[in-house]
């Protein structure tokens, strides 16, 4: 059994550990920076909350690949879980998709290396589209909540029948642990195109809630991996 430091360590060491450290990092910054009275450390908190968020960019420059890769794969193939969750799930992941690949063109602009006037109008639609993924995610996951799917059960036995359909006994946390994740982060493309009236303090305590549920499922994943 590690120590709480060495999983630590081990959670950071990852890609998807360290992402989502720096992001916890990031709205902690943006809260101190929005109610702290010290213009001075408001000032700072608030820089690096900006350096941050580019910095965490690097991390998802080509995501956008295996977005529109499994758009692809569902496109192509049958899905066992229906036509509506497929058609919903096909169409979360070309918004994300798209926004991720129009949110590239902006990087030099935030690295201030290449200033451009279309800035704003590109982020704005490109906002709009994971606006439109994060809702999608949340319709999905409320989905299968209300209408679980169902599987072909196992087979009992050698020579015991064959198996027949059951609804998949999924547990309902995750579900519900994804939609509060997407709902908090929905705060983010909504307050910045306008559709979400949300505070600089709500948008980074619903980033810290949203960080730290998906990092759990992170830290999770890895603990799963290391036994």
């Amino acid at each position: 059994m590690q120590s709480p430091l060495k999983q630590l360590v081990t959670f950071t060491s990852q890609t998807a550990g360290l992402e989502k450290t720096l992001r916890l990092i990031q709205a902690t910054s943006q809260i101190v920076g929005v109610t702290s009275d010290d213009k001075t450390l408001s000032a700072q908190c608030l820089a690096a909350r900006d350096r941050l968020a580019l910095g965490r960019r690097y991390f998802r420059l080509l995501d956008f690949y295996g977005c529109f890769e499994r758009v692809y794969l569902l496109s192509t193939t049958t899905s066992s879980a229906g036509a509506v969750l497929a058609t919903m799930e096909l169409a979360q992941f070309t918004f994300l998709g798209l926004y991720l690949f129009l949110e590239n063109f902006t990087i030099l602009h935030d690295m201030n290396v290449a200033q451009v006037d279309w800035y704003r109008p590109l982020m704005t639609e490109a906002n709009k589209f994971w606006f439109y993924a994060l809702v999608l995610s949340i319709l999905r996951m409320t989905w299968l909540i209300l209408f679980p799917v169902a599987e072909p059960a196992p087979a009992k036995g050698k020579g015991k029948g064959k198996a027949g359909a059951k609804t998949v006994g999924q547990p309902k946390w995750p579900l519900v642990k994804k939609i509060i994740i997407d709902g908090c982060d929905l705060t983010l493309p909504g307050s910045f195109i306008g559709w979400v009236p949300a505070s600089g303090l709500q948008v980074g305590l619903a980033m810290v809630v949203s960080t730290l549920l998906a990092g759990h499922n992170v830290w999770l994943a890895q603990q799963g991996r290391m036994r």
